[in-house]
């Protein structure tokens, strides 16, 4: 989740795939964050993320929310 999640973006946040570089550092990129299944269809669960996963600062990249998700407003 981030300062973007349920107005911009899926209420219950977007996943991020993480790119260990293999020189110890990680490779974030917010280009790639998308929506879970649970966005699509109400069958799906989505875990709720943990506080320390969410960050107050609004984060403009990465899939957005779309007319019709599940918890859009």
């Amino acid at each position: 989740m981030d300062g973007t999640s349920g107005e911009a973006t899926y209420s219950s946040g977007r996943y991020l795939e993480l790119i260990e570089l293999g020189d110890g550092r990680t490779l974030v990129d917010f280009n790639y964050a998308y929506n879970p299944y649970c966005a699509y269809n109400p069958q799906w669960s989505c875990p709720i993320p943990p506080p320390e996963n969410r960050l107050a600062v609004p984060i403009e990249a990465g899939e957005k929310a779309f007319a019709g998700a599940i918890g859009h407003h």
